[in-house]
C-alpha cells in the first residue's frame, strides 16, 4: 500500500531502517567528523572510520585542530552518508583521544583493510603512508541518532 504525501516538510515518514542503517555504516568508508572550534563556531572535515562494535573509530595527527578542539570540549557528531543515495544518519555524542600507540596502528589496519580489502600490500602501503609518530585516534561514542533519513523512500512513495 502506498502513501500519498504533499511535502518533505514531515520527514519522520521516511526513516533509514535499522537494516539499512547497519548497511550503510558497513559500506561508507568516509564520514564528517564535526566539532566546535574554540570561538564557538562549527567545523568539519571528512575522513575515514570503521564502526565497530557501536563506536567511530577515525585517526587524526595530534596537532591538527579537531583534536585540540575535542580535548577541550568532546562534544562533537558524525554524519555518515551515502553519495547520491539520499541516505543519511547523524549521530551526536562525545570523542576522546587515544594515543596508545597498539591501538593507532589497529584503527590505521582497520581502515586500510575497508579501502582495500583483497590487497595485503595495498593495506600495507597505507599503514606505512599514515602511519606517524604523532597519530592519534579518535573514538566517537554515539549518544543520540539525531538523523536516519532515506530520501528513497520519499522516491518511491506516491
Amino acid at each position: 500500500m502506498s502513501t500519498k504525501f504533499e511535502s518533505l516538510a514531515d520527514a519522520s515518514r521516511f526513516a533509514l531502517s535499522p537494516e539499512r542503517q547497519a548497511r550503510l555504516l558497513d559500506s561508507q568508508t568516509d564520514c564528517t567528523f564535526c566539532w566546535t572550534n574554540s570561538s564557538g563556531h562549527p567545523a568539519a572535515v571528512t575522513q575515514a572510520f570503521v564502526y565497530r562494535d557501536g563506536e567511530f573509530w577515525m585517526v587524526s595527527e595530534a596537532s591538527r585542530a579537531r583534536v585540540r578542539a575535542v580535548r577541550r570540549d568532546p562534544r562533537s557528531c558524525v554524519v555518515v552518508a551515502a553519495h547520491g543515495r539520499s541516505r543519511t544518519l547523524s549521530f551526536k555524542g562525545h570523542t576522546a583521544v587515544i594515543e596508545d600507540r597498539s591501538v593507532v596502528l589497529r584503527v590505521l589496519r582497520d581502515i586500510a583493510r575497508r579501502y582495500d580489502p583483497e590487497d595485503e600490500q595495498a593495506q600495507e602501503a597505507h599503514v606505512t603512508a599514515a602511519d606517524s609518530p604523532g597519530r592519534v585516534v579518535l573514538r566517537f561514542t554515539p549518544e543520540k541518532i539525531t538523523n536516519a533519513f532515506d530520501g528513497s523512500l520519499a522516491r518511491t512513495t506516491t
